[in-house]
């Protein structure tokens, strides 16, 4: 018997990654599922897996403060079993708690709690609204999902290595993340583009502020996903010009493949056959495959559920996987694009096809 060779190669090169990243959105969902049985707890966009779980009491959301502070900014903690009183320092305030008092005692200031701080199984409770009022955080409870949310929105903020003054941040956020609208930051001056929606607690979007025109002068570039599945991901890519914050159009994905690339799967009794042509080039591979029923293949080889985009010397580069079925990759485009300054917009400077089998070489 004839196996099919080219699902053995599918745990390489370009769907490796989707494989990868689909198992964490997979993890993600259970997690949350799970958690509409029992009090759950997210934290800046992250299910966060606690010993002791979180509970209500007297109307009140109590956490464990050890866990918390973990997903939070660096805290440190002192335990005084004797006087069973904990203190937290924050790096700004120094705060005395007592358990059982609804007083926290910090360097001139009195926080009231709503309910006393308690022990729980060796860990110390408090109410999550307090560690809001200590780190200026957010705190909401989703009584039907059974979820507490705590939430600093400076999570959101990225931040361009090559500059700390130009920064990326969301115009609003899920509570898992999803950035719905963006807002790109040049030396202090906004621009909003409402319609960029992606990413989430796992993948924030990434900026990056490089010369990608050629002119010497460094342009705003950004990277986020806007969609992840069982063989899909989809990466989104954006530069905007650092001056006047106007973006520079990039020719897309579906344009170049529709202006570069030629294919079609032959179908036999034993195997089949992907041939693409790609400005004049020709790819070949043949892949053995005894089915009788080849229906599952597609007529031809598909750019588009998995995209990636990166920076590589200066230069923007697409890579997308080819699918020769609904679950199936071949190989990956890479196609790299040039400043045009006569349109103002990028355009495709050159593509190349590598197939799962090199990749793996």
């Amino acid at each position: 018997m004839i196996t099919r060779k080219w699902t053995k190669l599918a745990a390489s090169g370009a769907i490796a990654a989707t494989m990868l990243l689909s198992s964490m959105v997979q993890a993600q969902a259970e997690a949350e599922a799970g958690h509409k049985k029992e009090l759950g707890l997210n934290v800046n966009h992250y299910v966060v897996t606690t010993d002791v779980k979180p509970v209500i009491v007297n109307g009140t959301a109590l956490v464990p403060l050890n866990t918390v502070r973990e997903y939070l900014k660096p805290m440190q903690l002192r335990w005084n079993n004797k006087n069973k009183t904990l203190t937290v320092n924050t790096g700004t305030d120094q705060v005395t708690l007592k358990m059982g008092s609804k007083e926290a005692k910090g360097k001139g200031k009195i926080y009231t709690l709503s309910v006393p701080a308690q022990l729980k199984d060796g860990r110390v409770m408090v109410p999550a609204r307090w560690m809001a009022e200590l780190y200026g955080a957010q705190v909401s409870l989703d009584t039907k999902a059974g979820m507490i949310y705590i939430y600093t929105p400076e999570v959101d903020v990225s931040t361009a290595e090559e500059n700390r003054d130009v920064k990326l941040y969301p115009v609003s956020a899920t509570k898992y993340g999803r950035y719905e609208g963006m807002v790109v930051e040049v030396k202090g001056r906004k621009q909003v583009f409402k319609d960029w929606y992606g990413g989430d607690g796992m993948r924030k979007p990434v900026i990056q502020y490089q010369d990608v025109t050629g002119d010497g002068k460094p342009e705003v570039v950004v990277f986020y996903v806007n969609g992840t599945g069982t063989g899909l991901y989809m990466g989104e890519m954006h530069v905007v010009d650092a001056e006047t914050l106007k973006e520079i159009p990039i020719e897309s994905l579906e344009q170049a493949v529709l202006s570069h690339v030629q294919s079609n799967i032959e179908k036999y009794a034993d195997h089949f056959v992907i041939k693409l042509l790609i400005d004049g080039k020709e790819y070949v591979e043949r892949i053995e495959d005894d089915s009788k029923d080849k229906s599952y293949l597609n007529d031809k080889v598909g750019f588009g559920a998995v995209v990636r985009h990166k920076l590589a010397e200066g230069q923007l580069v697409t890579e997308a996987a080819g699918s020769i079925s609904p679950a199936g990759f071949a190989g990956d485009l890479q196609i790299t694009y040039r400043f045009q300054e006569e349109l103002n917009r990028f355009m495709v400077d050159g593509i190349e096809y590598r197939s799962l089998e090199e990749w793996g070489k």
